[in-house]
C-alpha cells in the first residue's frame, strides 16, 4: 500500500535488466522460476545462520562480513526479480493468464519457504524452540491467508487493491530491513563491543513479532473490507468513489 506511491521510480532501476531480457528472449515465466530459485537459496542461507548471518570465528575474533551479507543480498534479489518478470511481460507483450497464475503461485511458495528458513534457523526466538516454531507457523498462516483472502474476495467482485498496510512489497521490504538490522546489530556487538556471540541481544525476534502483528492487521482489514462490501455495508462516501472508478474503467 505505502510503496505503491513510489512505483513511478521503478523504471529507473529495472529498465536495463528488462531490456536485456527482452532482447535475449528471456520469458517472464523463466524469470518467475529464477525468482523462485533465488527465494529457495535465500531460505537456505537464512536457515544456516552460523555459516552466514552469524559467521563469527572465536579463534580469530573476526566477524565475516562477506558471508553474513549473503542472505540479505539473496533476499533483495527475490524482490528485484519479482518486479522484473511483470515488466518484461508488458515489454514483449506476452502477458497471459497462466503467466499471472504461475507467478502468483510461485510467490506464495516463496513466501512459505522464506518463513520456513527463519524457523529452521531459530532466529524467530533463539531462546526457545517451541516459541520459535509457534511464531513461524503463525506468521506462515497469516501471510498465506493475506493472499488467499484477496484472491477469493476478488472472485466475488470485491476491489481489494490497496487494502491493508502489508501488501507483498511492504512485507518484502520489512523482512529485508529486519535482516539488515539484525546483521548490523550482531556485527557491532561481537566485533566492536567484544560480546560473546552466545550472549548478544537479538533484535530480529522483536522486529518479526511487529511484522506478524502488521500482517494480521492487513488480514483483518481485508476480511472486514470484504464483509462490508459483500453485505452492502460500505460507507456511502466510499461507495460513491468506487462507483465512479468502475464507471471510468468502463
Amino acid at each position: 500500500m505505502v510503496l505503491n506511491n513510489y512505483r513511478h521510480l521503478l523504471p529507473k532501476f529495472i529498465n536495463g535488466p528488462v531490456n536485456f531480457c527482452a532482447k535475449h528472449k528471456i520469458t517472464p515465466n523463466m524469470i518467475s522460476f529464477l525468482g523462485f530459485l533465488d527465494s529457495v537459496a535465500a531460505a537456505v542461507a537464512l536457515a544456516l545462520p552460523t555459516i552466514f548471518m552469524y559467521n563469527y570465528s572465536p579463534i580469530t575474533a573476526n566477524f565475516n562480513w562477506w558471508w553474513a551479507c549473503i542472505p540479505g543480498w539473496l533476499f533483495f534479489f527475490t524482490g528485484y526479480i519479482d518486479v522484473i518478470d511483470g515488466a518484461v511481460a508488458r515489454k514483449i507483450g506476452k502477458s497471459s493468464n497462466f503467466g499471472a497464475f504461475l507467478d502468483s503461485t510461485l510467490d506464495r511458495i516463496s513466501d512459505a519457504v522464506v518463513v520456513l528458513g527463519f524457523m529452521l534457523s531459530g532466529m524467530l526466538w533463539p531462546e526457545n524452540t517451541l516459541v520459535n516454531n509457534m511464531l513461524g507457523f503463525t506468521t506462515l498462516i497469516i501471510v498465506l491467508m493475506i493472499s488467499y483472502t484477496r484472491s477469493r474476495a476478488e472472485l466475488e467482485g470485491v476491489v481489494m487493491k490497496g487494502i491493508g498496510f502489508m501488501e507483498r512489497a511492504e512485507r518484502w521490504f520489512f523482512i529485508l530491513f529486519s535482516i539488515i538490522i539484525e546483521w548490523i546489530a550482531f556485527a557491532i556487538q561481537v566485533q566492536f563491543m567484544d560480546i560473546d556471540p552466545a550472549n548478544v541481544f537479538h533484535i530480529f525476534p522483536y522486529l518479526h513479532i511487529l511484522y506478524t502483528v502488521l500482517c494480521f492487521q492487513t488480514l483483518w482489514s481485508r476480511v472486514s473490507w470484504a464483509f462490508k462490501w459483500l453485505n452492502n455495508k460500505m460507507p456511502e462516501k466510499v461507495a460513491k468513489i468506487l462507483a465512479k472508478q468502475e464507471t471510468l474503467a468502463k
